[in-house]
């Protein structure tokens, strides 16, 4: 991951696959290592100075990555001291022999010595922010300007800390409430999220890969923010709707489940690869009444020849993804500040496509997973003075999330230290007839 800048889950997830652990225990804990290291690198990256004869970046990354799980057991779980050291020693050895594995155990021996506190930079060091809030220091400047100081730091905060894990109940597979039952008899502890009405919170999650129940179809794993989204848009009987950057569906088919499966849905995406996905998803959850479409809002509006206008649209735009970096953690270590103009002009462009397909009168709602300014009010701002048609539109009627996530200038923002969600963007835009 740390050299080839491949996805943690993805990688979590093949490895899991392919060489399962007879407890799931083990699993759980491969899951948490990786994923606390990753959500703490900044501060375990500073706290290892101290104990290091060399640069950090210089390490060989194998072992680099090693000091990092080391010391995160070391500093944050309750992992016994010796076994901490021992199995992370024997890894190095393992693979990069004996003078590796001694160096690792110096180092980690030294943070044993120094009594396994994390040391911090001292205030009013331009270390500090990036080492508190593990992060870089490019994402604390772009959250700063969004959200503000303490805003930021309260966003990057909850970041550090284990997300929920969240599902969604499939009302085409059966009940919600027959569901949740099943969850309590397992031991998951469940219980309901906050507003999301079909979202169930498990306190112990569920192996879904090889959960029965997930593979026909009952739930859907699906942050809570995430099932507050499709909900924007009121889907009813009979309507007309375009979700143009569908995969991998979990949206498609909540759409379809709020409109009892009775609207009209035409879901696209850019990629074969990714509209496959989107069908695997809407055959597992029984989604009806839902046409796909390989088409890429990027670079045109869609062919007249898919039909008449569409009384509402939703378009999930691409983004960097720095809304879900707590269950996503190695993205911000991706983070590129240049990025955004580039992401932003995509964004502009995929809207302005997409928004031709609107009919006069309906509606179309933009979101994001991104807590950034550039990729949210910024795109929207623009792209309504170009667009006098368009005027922002208050939420539904019976919209089931929290009141206080609406900006004084009508905007959605979802955030994980205020509401418990993932961070997502939204903007509700009313086409005149």
């Amino acid at each position: 991951m740390d050299r080839d800048e491949a996805f943690a889950d993805i990688v979590l997830d093949r490895t899991l696959r392919e060489s399962p652990f007879p407890d799931p225990r083990d699993a759980g804990l491969l899951t948490e290592l990786v994923m606390g290291t990753l959500r703490r690198r900044g501060t375990i990256d500073f706290a290892l100075l101290p104990f290091l004869s060399r640069s950090l970046e210089k390490t060989d990354v194998y072992v680099r990555n090693a000091l990092r799980v080391g010391a995160y057991q070391l500093f944050h779980t309750r992992i016994p001291e010796r076994a901490a050291v021992n199995e992370t020693v024997a890894a190095v050895k393992a693979a990069r022999g004996g003078g590796a594995a001694g160096f690792v155990n110096a180092v980690l021996r030294g943070i044993v010595r120094a009594g396994c506190v994390p040391e911090l930079p001292p205030d009013g060091d331009p270390r500090r922010k990036p080492a508190e809030r593990s992060a870089p220091g490019a994402l604390v400047g772009a959250l700063e300007r969004t959200m503000g100081e303490d805003g930021a730091g309260a966003f990057l905060s909850s970041c550090i800390e284990k997300p929920p894990f969240t599902v969604r109940a499939n009302r085409f597979r059966g009940n919600p409430g027959a569901l949740f039952e099943r969850f309590a008899a397992e031991g998951r502890e469940p219980s309901g999220c906050r507003f999301a009405p079909d979202g169930i919170v498990l306190e112990k999650p569920v192996p879904v890969h090889s959960d029965a129940v997930f593979h026909g179809g009952m739930y859907l794993v699906m942050d809570e923010g995430a099932q507050l989204i499709s909900p924007l848009l009121a889907p009813a009987p009979g309507e007309r709707i375009l979700d143009a950057c569908a995969a991998p569906g979990g949206k498609t088919s909540h759409l379809a489940s709020l409109s009892g499966g009775k609207a009209g849905i035409v879901a696209a995406d850019v990629s074969s690869a990714r509209l496959r996905m989107l069908r695997e998803t809407l055959a597992r959850t029984g989604t009806p009444e839902v046409g796909t479409v390989l088409h890429d809002f990027l670079r045109s509006p869609l062919p007249s020849s898919s039909g008449e206008a569409f009384d509402k649209v939703l378009v999930d735009a691409p983004c960097s993804g720095m809304g879900v970096i707590r269950r996503n953690p190695d993205a911000k270590w991706r983070f590129r500040e240049e990025v955004l103009t580039g992401t932003a002009r995509t964004q502009a462009a995929i809207l302005r496509n997409a928004w031709k397909a609107v009919r006069g009168g309906g509606l179309l709602v933009y979101c994001t997973c991104s807590p950034l300014r550039e990729e949210d009010e910024d795109v929207v701002r623009r792209f309504l003075a170009d667009h006098p048609e368009a005027a922002v539109e208050t939420p539904p009627g019976g919209w089931p999330g929290p009141a206080d996530a609406w900006t004084a200038d009508g905007f959605l923002r979802l955030c994980p230290h205020l509401h418990g969600t993932d961070a997502f963007f939204a903007a509700l835009l009313r086409k005149a007839t």
